[in-house]
């Protein structure tokens, strides 16, 4: 933009062939004579001898205008001024649209900052009660554990009391068949062991009643798992849909920024095509007013504005430098904030990978406790498959046993009636017989020898009794044994009893457990729903903001297309006026002082190099009779004074001459001079007071003048105290340092009139 601006001066003005070291070198004796700091007569005392040196060269002075010229002058003044106001107008509707835009959106970032924070928060307490259930989940598991020992321990002692069974069973069979031998303690054994079937059967109905409470629990705790399952995959699914929504939200945020950075741009273009508007109407007022002067003035002023053009440049170049330099820190910031974000991915990553992990362990054992509840209901049905099995048994030996007993009666009732029958067969044939008893004498003989032989069987039959009745005692001492094995089998049975309602009350105390567990699910379950109903306000709410950013997008549009509707207005009318400049008369008679003036300034040209060479022979001289001389105080004073001066002249060999050289720098040499030669009391006073080294002072002077505002900004506080200055003094040092500095900052009050701290620019 600078170098448009350059060139666009040099067309109008043709400066380039006025580019001579002579201005150079007078700039620089100014900007070093008039630093901030340093105090000044007046600005007449400074233009006086460049007035009376171009008076002296013998330039033409221009006539007065003429009053047409002059009408034209004021016209064109009051257009311009006119144009002055509307450029400030629309400024200062910019400004405040530019204002209200920037209140809106840092509005909008801080409410955005919060709802992020509150999300953030969110997001850890979600994690807390994730990891709470999962440590509620993982005493499940154990609980889950321990039951299903406790069921193995039940399953083995269901065996154990099986085969107690089998063993019962046997030995029943054993009594049946004794009993069979034993026919009067038929009918007790029955009793007893119908007794002990109705106790079997009612422990096997209230197994059955636990088993089927047991499967039940078993189902609730299968529908409870399938729930958690169903509530993993739906935080799986949130989880999912949390991070499309955060991508979307970083996508939104991305193109806000986007957006600002555009905007940014814009208005920086805009500032800078304002600067460049405001410095070409400056440039064309200020020609304009030097429309009046005369050809030596107009010549000066011409220079000046080339200096100050000069010296924008100089500012531009260190702006750009800072600017550059703040580019860099914040691309460095950039990459720290990437960097930052790329480890926050990787911890990011490493948690879903160690959280998909638990996730797969936890579906791992609820698919085992899914194949060891399979098992287990396997072996109940098989279980509850060889108890009926067994029922179905001991009821049909049941039914043996009742119909042999039957049988055995019915036999024995039979032999009693056949034998009674017997006896009145016999009886009768007894009464028959009587009245053979006579006849048959002989065979009564015999049948008192059959009498004895019956008396003999009667014995032995007898002896079988008391056999007989040996054998029941041993039957009677086996009942008693077997009495005592089954009392032990019933003391068993109250054991495992016992530990049965320990067992119950273990499981009521997980039913308990589970209840909470469902409670805090279902709390969880709300809480998810809360959350849904959060994102989905947050999706609503970015929608909101995107069509905002949309409008936003909108009016930045239609500012662009004012300020190029502007932007043509204005250069249509610095065109208008550079053709008006162009074609009046003054610019041409401009034109032709110029170039005679450029053919003055070569006749000089080799003047002043004759005259440069003669001072630097002066500066040999000088230096070769300062190295004959003492090493005194005095004379390091004269010498710094002629260096100084030296120094001067040949940083200025176009000068307009030895007596403008001397004209230059008397100030400070003299006040030098007034020091260092004022005597022994003031010397001593500077030893005894600060002990301040000249050479120290100087060095840092010329560093101070020399270095770069930003540089001159560390060295303030050294300047002033080797000047010894006041804290307003130093802070009016510094104030105007930064001001130079800055774009826009105020500029610091300096005074004003013969008080003024600064030299005011010439009119």
């Amino acid at each position: 933009m600078f170098s448009n601006l350059k060139s666009k001066i040099g067309d109008v003005t043709d400066l380039k062939k006025l580019s001579s070291p002579q201005t150079m070198s007078g700039s620089r004796q100014r900007s070093q004579q008039h630093t901030p700091g340093t105090v000044t007569p007046s600005s007449q005392h400074s233009r006086q001898p460049s007035i009376a040196s171009l008076q002296g060269l013998g330039l033409p002075t221009s006539p007065p205008l003429s009053p047409t010229d002059h009408d034209r002058f004021t016209h064109g003044q009051e257009r311009e001024h006119e144009l002055e106001r509307e450029v400030a107008k629309l400024r200062s509707a910019l400004e405040t649209q530019q204002d209200a835009a920037l209140e809106r959106l840092n509005a909008k970032e801080q409410e955005w900052k919060q709802r992020l924070q509150q999300e953030h928060d969110k997001h850890n307490s979600l994690t807390r009660d994730l990891d709470k259930a999962t440590e509620r989940e993982r005493k499940l598991q154990e609980k889950i554990d321990s039951l299903t020992n406790t069921k193995r321990q039940t399953a083995d002692q269901l065996k154990q009391a099986q085969v107690r069974m089998k063993g019962l069973e046997e030995r029943v069979c054993e009594m049946q068949e004794n009993n069979d031998q034993l026919e009067g303690l038929n009918a007790q054994e029955v009793a007893k062991i119908k007794h002990m079937l109705l106790n079997t059967n009612n422990e096997l109905e209230e197994m059955r009643a636990e088993l089927e409470k047991k499967t039940a629990a078993l189902a609730s705790a299968e529908a409870r798992l399938s729930w958690a399952a169903n509530l993993e995959e739906r935080m799986a699914t949130l989880g999912e849909e949390k991070t499309e929504l955060e991508t979307q939200v970083a996508g939104l945020s991305h193109k806000l920024t986007q957006a600002n950075s555009r905007y940014d741009a814009l208005e920086e273009a805009r500032k800078e095509e304002v600067e460049h508007l405001r410095s070409r109407v400056s440039t064309l007022e200020h020609r304009h007013s030097q429309a009046a002067l005369q050809e030596t003035d107009k010549v000066q002023a011409l220079i000046k504005e080339r200096e100050g053009m000069e010296h924008n440049l100089e500012e531009a170049r260190q702006q750009l430098n800072n600017i550059k330099a703040s580019w860099s820190d914040k691309i460095t910031s950039l990459e720290t904030q990437i960097r930052h974000l790329n480890d926050k991915m990787a911890e990011d990553q490493s948690d879903l990978q160690a959280a998909e992990e638990q996730n797969r362990s936890l579906m791992s054992d609820i698919s085992a406790l899914k194949e060891e509840n399979a098992s287990l209901q396997l072996e109940k049905e098989m279980i509850e498959s060889k108890l009926q099995a067994d029922a179905a048994r001991v009821k049909e030996d049941l039914e043996t046993l009742q119909w042999q007993l039957n049988s055995t009666v019915s036999e024995k009732n039979e032999q009693i009636k056949s034998l009674q029958e017997k006896l009145s067969s016999e009886e009768e044939r007894h009464q028959s017989c009587a009245g053979v008893l006579q006849v048959k004498l002989e065979t009564v003989a015999s049948l008192e020898q059959q009498l004895l032989d019956v008396e003999t069987e009667k014995t032995e039959m007898w002896n079988t009794l008391t056999s007989i009745k040996e054998d029941l005692s041993r039957a009677q001492s086996e009942k008693n044994h077997f009495q005592e094995t089954l009392h032990q089998e019933r003391t068993t049975s109250e054991a495992l009893e016992k530990s049965k309602s320990e067992y119950q009350a273990k499981l009521e105390v997980v039913s308990g457990e589970k209840a909470i567990l469902s409670r805090n699910l279902d709390e969880y379950a709300e809480r998810v729903t809360t959350l849904e109903s959060s994102l989905e306000a947050m999706q609503q709410e970015d929608e909101a903001k995107g069509r905002h950013i949309i409008e936003l997008e909108a009016k930045l549009e239609s500012m662009e297309r004012e300020f190029g509707t502007l932007r043509d207005q204005l250069d249509t009318s610095e065109e208008d006026m550079k053709h008006r400049i162009e074609e009046s008369d003054t610019v041409r008679n401009l034109m032709e002082a110029v170039k005679n003036l450029e053919d003055e300034l070569s006749e000089k040209k080799q003047t002043l190099k004759v005259q440069g060479q003669r001072l630097a022979d002066m500066k040999k001289t000088i230096q070769r009779e300062l190295k004959l001389t003492t090493d005194t105080p005095d004379s390091s004073v004269v010498t710094t004074t002629v260096t100084n001066t030296t120094t001067m002249a040949s940083a200025d060999p176009y000068h307009h001459g030895e007596s403008r050289l001397s004209d230059a720098t008397p100030p400070l040499l003299v006040a030098n001079g007034e020091t260092s030669l004022q005597g022994p009391t003031n010397t001593t006073n500077l030893e005894n007071g600060n002990n301040v080294n000249l050479t120290y002072l100087k060095h840092v002077i010329i560093k101070y003048l020399t270095s770069r505002e930003y540089e001159a900004v560390h060295l303030t506080r050294a300047v002033a105290t080797l000047l010894m200055m006041t804290a307003e003094e130093e802070r009016l040092l510094r104030e105007t340092l930064e001001w130079k500095m800055s774009w826009f900052g105020p500029k610091p009050n300096l005074g004003k009139g013969q008080k003024a701290l600064t030299i005011p620019p010439s009119q």
